[in-house]
């Protein structure tokens, strides 16, 4: 069961409002900051708390930056039974101070605090917590085992003022030499996207970042690992020179992936069932020196178990033939991600590289020349070709970012192959980040101040090319896309990580609802049957003519009506019908009585109109009777 965290420092809230204290006599805290729990916490059956606590943005703190720009949050993975906590505001401290804490009690806390950074300092967070609603005269163990961790709580059930410390980071240097980049794990070669078969032995947060990425003390699983241009090893230098480069948090990216693919985690462990299709995760990397890269993973749940009968997709990497699947070497399963899309060549010839990567922006993707690229047989031993489809579908011409396209071929035995990769569109090394949403975002044309929207959306889910700081605009702030020098613009809650998408809920559809859009036009032709279950997202709200409608995709939405129903008074007794001449039952509504009904009346052939009130058994009120 989700806590809500909050931090309770009556004082913190004023320094919202007052500018940076100076490097004074005066301490200096973090600004507040909603505490948010990651991941979700359960209740535990035994007498165990485990508290975390995290300085979020500590890579995008700079050289000079007031401590006051640090984001802190607690993750409470468990709790005991019937347990509530609160958290004071966090301070920041140099890891040089050696701060220790036993019981909850820190030691070697320096008297002041640091009111500001500096690059290539390493830092750690301190903040106490409290626990209520435990038992009485009851000893916990509290971030950890042994008699170190062995807290009592007291008479009123509360463990108070219980000191958590964050792990340690580094301000950037941006004097540091070298790029960030991924490569996969114990090999050379530089990424720009990768791809993973998921296993049911994966279908958890933590199992699935670990499959991903080296990070942490994770130092062997990972299929990817970070790496610095300068410094191929990513170990310290001890010239002093040189960056290394780090995962951000590869298990916040799986999070991310997760919620912006609709999957929902559950319980202490953030289990998840399998997916219904591919999702991508971003890998965000940082080095030392401030610098940043996006690395998107196609996370595959389908991986279809391939044998010699699949049919056999070729293509060539640096000149050098790879048929897909070859059973021979290992291949076992007819889905495959292209990591290192700038290393295919058309043919043997090394020097002839492929040239369809770099879409511009409101270009045309080369379908052609991705056909060129690749070819297909039928099957290991029936060398007759086949016809490639390339689907193109999710490529966003207009908005530069990464998006994945994937070609495929399908055999008379109706058995397929696919090679995916993901294209750029835009400009080669740019930043990239994953748009979080409840659906289409809009992409404005900044001019001056002048807000317009420019007709064109991203989606949740899609990887876009960001350039600069933020800028702000009344009380939104936005973050420019496609160029350095564009003036198109995203607002920056659906790239800064900021906005959490609405869980998604099942809800049964009482009346048959056909699918509109935001202007309130029909989607298609399909309709959602009475009685069917739709998963919604977020609570109801209103399109631009006031229609009342819950959101179930991008840009598609139907009427609440239809699912929540209508409560109306009838004004005369009434009967419940199933048809117009026989009666559902032998009920008699009361003149009065307050009755929900669903969706639009029905007329019947005796040309009366009646409201459905209930289901799935067929049971409608005459509207005379409201």
């Amino acid at each position: 069961m989700k806590k809500n965290l909050r931090i309770v420092s009556a004082a913190a809230a004023a320094l919202l409002a007052v500018a940076p204290v100076a490097a004074t006599g005066v301490s200096t805290v973090f600004a507040d900051t909603n505490v948010t729990v990651a991941g979700g916490s359960s209740q535990s059956t035994t007498n165990t708390a485990t508290l975390k606590l995290t300085v979020t943005n500590a890579l995008a703190l700079a050289d000079g930056d007031s401590a006051t720009k640090a984001a802190a949050s607690l993750s409470t993975p468990a709790l005991p039974a019937g347990a509530n906590v609160t958290v004071s505001q966090a301070k920041l401290y140099k890891k040089s101070a050696g701060i220790t804490i036993a019981k909850g009690v820190p030691s070697n806390v320096p008297a002041n605090n640091e009111p500001s950074v500096k690059a290539g300092e390493t830092y750690v967070a301190l903040a106490y917590v409290t626990i209520t609603g435990l038992k009485p005269d009851t000893d916990y163990q509290v971030n950890g085992e042994g008699d170190a961790n062995k807290v009592p709580s007291d008479k009123t059930g509360t463990i108070a003022n219980f000191a958590v410390l964050s792990d340690s980071f580094t301000i950037s240097n941006s004097a540091l030499l070298g790029s960030p980049y991924v490569r996969e794990h114990g090999k050379t070669d530089v990424l720009t996207s990768g791809s993973l078969n998921l296993t049911s032995a994966q279908y958890n947060v933590s199992a699935l970042a670990q499959a991903l990425a080296i990070y942490g003390t994770h130092t062997t699983s990972g299929k990817y690992e970070p790496a610095v241009t300068t410094n191929i090893n990513n170990t310290t230098d001890s010239t002093g020179k040189n960056a290394t480069a780090s995962f951000v948090d590869p298990e916040a990216d799986v999070r991310a992936a997760l919620k912006a693919a609709g999957i929902t985690t559950k319980g202490t462990n953030e289990t998840f069932d399998k997916p219904a299709a591919p999702f991508v995760v971003t890998l965000n990397v940082a080095a030392t020196n401030g610098q940043k890269t996006a690395f998107p993973v196609v996370v595959d749940p389908n991986a279809t178990v391939a044998d010699e009968t699949f049919p056999v997709i070729t293509y060539y990497v640096k000149g050098t033939p790879v048929p897909f699947p070859n059973t021979e070497k290992g291949d076992k399963t007819a889905s495959t991600t292209i990591d290192d899309v700038d290393s295919l060549t058309y043919s043997t010839t090394a020097t002839d590289f492929v040239n369809f990567n770099y879409v511009p922006v409101n270009g045309v993707v080369d379908t052609a020349s991705i056909k060129k690229a690749f070819s297909a047989q039928v099957n290991k031993a029936n060398s007759n070709a086949l016809a490639l489809n390339v689907d193109a579908s999710k490529v966003n011409t207009k908005v530069a970012g990464k998006y994945p396209v994937v070609v495929s071929a399908t055999n008379a035995e109706n058995k397929t192959t696919k090679v995916t990769f993901m294209l750029t569109v835009g400009v080669k090394g740019a930043t990239y980040k994953t748009v979080q949403s409840d659906g289409d975002v809009p992409v404005y044309k900044i001019d001056g101040n002048n807000v317009t929207d420019s007709k064109t959306t991203v989606k949740n889910g899609d990887i876009i090319a960001v350039f600069g700081d933020p800028i702000k605009i009344g009380e939104k702030s936005y973050t420019r896309i496609n160029s350095a020098d564009s003036d198109l613009y995203v607002e920056s809650k659906y790239v800064d990580g900021s906005f959490k998408p609405a869980d998604k809920v099942k809800k049964t559809v009482m009346h048959n609802s056909y699918i509109y859009d935001k202007d309130h036009k029909r989607v298609g032709t399909d309709m959602l049957r009475a009685y069917s279950t739709v998963e919604v997202i977020g609570a109801a709200t209103k399109l631009a003519d006031g229609s009342l409608v819950y959101q179930i995709g991008d840009n598609q939405f139907v009427m609440a009506d239809n699912i929540d129903g209508t409560s109306r008074t009838l004004t005369h007794n009434a009967y419940v019908y199933k048809t117009s001449k026989k009666r559902a039952d032998g009920r008699v509504l009361k003149a009065g009585t307050k009755v929900t009904t669903y969706g639009s009346p029905y007329t019947f052939k005796n040309g009366k109109a009646y409201y459905r009130i209930g289901g799935p058994k067929k049971q409608y009120v005459k509207v005379a009777n409201f």
